[in-house]
């Protein structure tokens, strides 16, 4: 099985190359071998050492289609319809992973999902598995068929982004539900720092009790306790009938929940096949740890960036929206998640966030809305990745003056003038005095860039918060609706 002549299981018919940049080819194959590859043009060429066999072609502008052909000695494995555009890989957990056909604007949308120039590639999810048990994977355009199963936010992201950019775009999806940033990171990495290691030492701990004549049994009552649910949920159940979803499943040695898993299993099948950049929604499974989520996700993406060899990919990712975290509506761990996730793209260039406080379901955790999402993504592309001028965040503070009683804070990226949904009156906004305890605060919008904060309650407000809380219904925008982001002044001890 070893010595067999392959290719590496992301190139495949239908495929989308990346454009203007250096590709690397690789397989597998018995030593000595030559290897002989044709693409668009050109013939690279080079023999198979330790079973492993790599070449690469030079850069290539979009276009198609085109053969692609890769020869071993009397074999030759030939791929058709290839073209050469962006290719972004969509990672995260499960609000990536949601599917079109279950998004809220699925129905609407699945007629129109014909896309010839948009290429879908599903990394299959593994918990486990050895080189030889490796499943296959296939490009395939993006038609209803294949699209009904795939990311609904990466399918928003590559509608709005093609027509601007005029390329073909391929979409590499690689995420699984439930999963810590951990999941999908190199272990040693994880292993080598003295605050990340918590992450595998839990899950040693979860672990070191498991019985594995008693699994079996547990695994069936919960795989059981999920059908009922969905037959529930299927019957037209209450939330209150439904309860909560069962969750988590039973840990065992080799879950997809452990930490490094992932990132063997899924991520390291398609690295380094060339793309532009990356996409990333992920962070619900790290809410435990909110203040380690920041050094967790820099760590990570250094990682993928190291793996594709190229410290400049952009790295496109979600803020948290709001969540009413199975009642918990004024916890704060979602608000210090959201802010490690803001304090990465001070930290690291070439990441950019897109807030999506607005986007939030009070008793979901998986907002079904993701167009939205999808879209704030791709004009965040189009600015920060292709330069186009196009307004792709919300309100920024620049400023924050104390007038009296009041705060005036002034915001940049107001587009045509600042808005809410309460015709002026803004919800979200808590002020403190020099005691440093927060209370919910008046706001109203003052002109086209300034809002005025105050409270009865505190006559010298110093300090002041916004969407500070798991749930919020805070709801400054600009005038294109995209919303601020959350923030707030850290009161000293």
């Amino acid at each position: 099985m070893g010595n067999e002549f392959r290719v590496a299981a992301v190139f495949s018919n239908h495929m989308v190359l990346q454009r203007d940049k250096r590709l690397r080819i690789w397989g597998e194959g018995a030593d000595g071998e030559h290897i002989v590859v044709q693409c668009a043009g050109q013939q690279a060429e080079g023999s198979i050492a330790n079973g492993q066999w790599s070449v690469s072609l030079a850069p290539v502008a979009a276009g198609g289609p085109y053969g692609f052909s890769v020869r071993c000695g009397g074999e030759q494995i030939e791929f058709t319809d290839v073209w050469f555009g962006d290719v972004w890989l969509a990672g995260g957990q499960s609000n990536m992973e949601w599917s079109l056909m279950h998004a809220a604007e699925g129905a609407e949308e699945l007629p129109e999902a014909t896309q010839p120039q948009i290429r879908l590639l599903q990394v299959p999810r593994n918990e486990y598995e050895d080189r030889a048990a490796a499943a296959e994977m296939e490009w395939k355009p993006c038609t209803p068929v294949h699209a009904a199963g795939f990311s609904a936010v990466a399918y928003f992201f590559a509608k709005k982004l093609q027509p601007e950019i005029a390329v073909p775009i391929g979409l590499i999806n690689c995420n699984w539900g439930g999963t810590s940033a951990s999941a999908w990171m190199d272990m040693q990495r994880l292993m080598a720092d003295a605050e990340l290691r918590v992450y595998p030492d839990e899950f040693a701990e979860q672990v070191s009790a498991f019985d594995e004549s008693l699994y079996a049994e547990v695994r069936h009552r919960y795989d059981g306790a999920v059908e009922e649910y969905h037959r529930k949920e299927e019957a037209g159940a209450s939330k209150e009938e439904l309860g909560r979803y069962p969750w988590p499943p039973p840990f065992h040695p080799y879950s997809f929940m452990r930490p490094g898993g992932l990132y063997q299993t899924m991520v390291r099948r398609v690295s380094p096949y060339a793309i532009k950049g990356f996409l990333f929604y992920q962070g619900e499974g790290d809410a435990h740890r909110p203040v380690m989520y920041a050094k967790l996700l820099e760590t990570m993406i250094r990682n993928w960036r190291e793996d594709w060899q190229d410290e400049t990919l952009p790295f496109l990712f979600v803020q948290l929206p709001a969540f009413g975290c199975d009642g918990d509506l004024d916890g704060e761990q979602w608000p210090l998640l959201r802010e490690s996730q803001r304090l990465v793209t001070n930290r690291l260039p070439h990441t950019c966030m897109i807030v999506s406080l607005d986007c939030g379901e009070k008793e979901d955790i998986h907002p079904k809305r993701k167009r939205p999402i999808g879209e704030r993504l791709a004009i965040t592309a189009l600015h920060e990745v292709y330069g186009l001028p196009v307004q792709h965040r919300g309100p920024r503070l620049l400023d924050k003056q104390t007038a009296g009683d009041r705060l005036i804070l002034t915001y940049g990226d107001v587009g045509e003038g600042l808005q809410s949904s309460g015709n002026g009156q803004l919800a979200g906004f808590e002020v403190a005095g020099a005691d440093g305890s927060f209370v919910k605060a008046d706001a109203r919008i003052l002109d086209r860039s300034k809002v005025a904060v105050w409270s009865g309650q505190v006559k010298q407000p110093l300090y002041i918060r916004y969407a500070w809380t798991n749930w919020t219904e805070a709801d400054l925008a600009n005038s294109m609706g995209l919303p601020a982001g959350p923030f707030r002044d850290t009161v000293p001890n």
